[in-house]
């Protein structure tokens, strides 16, 4: 019986571990190819920066024009692009174009024949291409269309990348372990070419390997596989031929799993003889009389509930040290960051005022001559003054915009990153969500898929709330991140659904975007449904915040809306959601904070989450020990 009880009490742990285990290698596989994303949005940021100098394409305009000479714009190309690759890191070349792909300049290793593919496309938004190799040697080439100020195309720039950034991403990334490969690849023909050599040297890949990865870019869509006696984890990266893979032996994976496996099963097999050997003596002269085995099945419910309850609280201890963690580097980085932007930002002012003064003492010896002396107007002519003249304030005030957005970014990072912060403190809550909000502006931007998010504010006026404010913007993030999740899958709803009726021929005028009630942004066209989150703020009965966080999504069914504070519960595909957000949410509001988090929601009708937390939370003495004295909790 006891051997039976701790069969009983594993089996369910050895299967959640293998779960946990997978999930890690596929949070490694995650924060690789979030980095590998940023990296490309530097460089894509990069070359739209150099296609959008005024000078540049004002040149080109008036070349095309017939206004300027060749040999004027091909001198002026070859500075400003010489310039800009003497400015910046990992640009090692810079090609120019005409609309015919007829080759104005170029500065760095960059020869026209392997570019040719390059200037085929078309669109007003930077391509990605490569690696491709050039002299040898493998480059990412990024194709950035120069735009006009009637928004046409009248040429394009084709930036060159070292590939080192990405290698030292790939070969730093951490938790591979013995027999684990970090793959980052594209399509080759019929095969995959591998970027960098493997941990055997090699760049080859497995059979195996490259069947799951070449799915993966067809399909666009990211997984988890077994082959032979490999885990592989794989995703494709957005914009791109690219797959991004973490590849580890079976065993490997697993061995910590089956290490605890033994030791759990161990423990749990010792407690049951304990028990049951207690008992025997304990009940010798009653043993003959006990004819109904219940009991004992109760008994080992509750040491099975007991352990699952222990196991819950240990994965919630190590998701707490991760955010603790998580916490300090980020306010490390925005301290880093914060010290030279100050010293940016201290001197624009100076900057500006130099410049104005600048201007005005030019403009005073200017009038100081009736005629202007030849030699001095042939410098003036070499410089472009009248062009920096009207160029540098503009560009003075440019720097001082993006100054200002770094600043805030700055600022909220670190009211996010109070997550290792152990004592209550009085904070502004507005001033957290306003916080958790910017982190997610990426998120609520329009793309080629998916139309910008409004965001609606009803904020009330509240005082300061004692809590621990890292915890609350974690459960602010948590809950804005699923709203987000909720609408973008409202999205792909309305979509299908357009294209099933333009198929049926029904409703074919909305489905062409001519009829009315129809949502445009920029030109591109999202069908008829406008996504939205309602931030209200107001102050409830008895010394009560309460925070209401809504979104207009599909809603969500009584039956998973009953399951969204258990542990590992989650309705996201593999890879997208672990199941633990909401329920560590309720545990900091209702544990930590006293306050109560409820979630009102119907199918087609949107979510919204209600979070009442007490304005103050006082510990007091009671018997020696300490607790909290909660005032007006709910």
């Amino acid at each position: 019986m006891s051997v039976l009880v701790a069969l009983i009490s594993v089996i369910p742990l050895y299967t959640k571990l293998k779960n946990s285990r997978e999930k890690d290698l596929q949070a490694n596989l995650s924060t690789h190819i979030f980095a590998v994303n940023q990296s490309l949005e530097r460089k894509v940021d990069i070359a739209e920066q150099i296609t959008s100098r005024t000078r540049a394409y004002q040149l080109l305009d008036r070349y095309l024009q017939g206004k300027a000479s060749f040999e004027e714009l091909q001198s002026s190309s070859t500075k400003i692009l010489g310039d800009a690759l003497g400015r910046t890191e990992f640009l090692v070349g810079i090609s120019r174009f005409d609309p015919n792909q007829q080759l104005i300049s170029k500065v760095g290793p960059v020869a026209f024949t392997e570019l040719k593919d390059t200037l085929k496309t078309k669109g007003d938004s930077p391509t990605i291409t490569g690696p491709v190799s050039i002299n040898g040697s493998l480059y990412i080439l990024i194709s950035a269309p120069i735009l006009s100020d009637t928004n046409e195309q009248i040429g394009t720039d084709i930036a060159t990348f070292e590939l080192s950034e990405l290698e030292k991403i790939t070969k730093k990334s951490g938790g591979l372990g013995e027999t684990g490969d970090l793959v980052l690849a594209q399509e080759n023909g019929d095969g995959l070419e591998s970027f960098f050599q493997l941990q055997n040297g090699s760049k080859e890949l497995s059979e195996g390997l490259v069947t799951v990865l070449k799915r993966a870019i067809a399909q666009e869509k990211r997984g988890l596989e077994r082959r032979g006696d490999q885990v592989i984890a794989f995703a494709p990266i957005s914009n791109t031929n690219w797959v991004s893979a973490l590849s580890i032996d079976e065993q490997e994976l697993y061995a910590s799993v089956n290490r605890d496996l033994i030791l759990v099963g161990l423990s749990v097999l010792m407690v049951s003889l304990s028990a049951t050997a207690g008992a025997i003596l304990l009940l010798r002269p009653l043993i003959k009389r006990v004819t109904d085995a219940r009991e004992l099945e109760k008994e080992i419910i509750a040491k099975t509930q007991a352990f699952e309850n222990l196991k819950h609280t240990q994965l919630q201890l190590v998701q707490a040290e991760k955010m603790s963690s998580l916490g300090q580097l980020v306010a490390g980085i925005a301290h880093e960051v914060n010290n030279p932007m100050n010293f940016i930002y201290g001197n624009l002012f100076h900057l500006e005022s130099s410049v104005d003064g600048l201007m005005e003492t030019v403009d005073f010896l200017m009038a100081q001559y009736s005629t202007v002396p030849p030699h001095i107007e042939e410098k003036l002519e070499d410089l472009d003054f009248q062009y920096i003249r009207e160029d540098l304030p503009s560009l003075v005030g440019s720097i001082k915009l993006g100054s200002e957005r770094i600043r805030d970014i700055i600022i909220s990072l670190k009211n996010f990153s109070r997550l290792d912060e152990s004592s209550l403190k009085r904070v502004d809550i507005h001033e957290g969500i306003d916080s958790t909000l910017l982190l997610l502006r990426n998120r609520t931007k329009a793309d080629p898929i998916y139309p910008k998010i409004e965001i609606i504010k009803r904020y009330g006026s509240l005082p300061e709330i004692e809590c621990y404010s890292g915890q609350v913007n974690q459960v602010f993030m948590n809950i804005l991140s699923n709203a987000i999740d909720a609408l973008e899958a409202r999205v792909d709803h309305e979509n299908a659904t357009r294209e099933s009726s333009v198929s049926s021929g029904s409703n074919g005028e909305d489905a062409d975007g001519d009829g009315a009630g129809n949502v445009t942004q920029n030109g591109l066209f999202y069908g008829s449904f406008l996504p939205k989150i309602t931030i209200t703020t107001e102050m409830g009965r008895d010394e009560i915040a309460v925070i209401k966080i809504a979104d207009n999504g599909l809603g969500i069914s009584d039956h998973v809306r009953q399951k969204l504070s258990d542990a590992f519960f989650t309705t996201k595909p593999v890879g997208k959601g672990t199941g633990l957000g909401l329920s560590i949410s309720y545990q900091i509001i209702h544990e930590n904070h006293h306050g109560t988090l409820r979630c009102q929601s119907h199918p087609n009708q949107g979510t919204q989450f209600i979070i009442h937390l007490p304005l103050q939370q006082t510990p007091v003495s009671v018997k020696g020990k300490t607790q909290e004295k909660v005032r007006g909790v709910v």
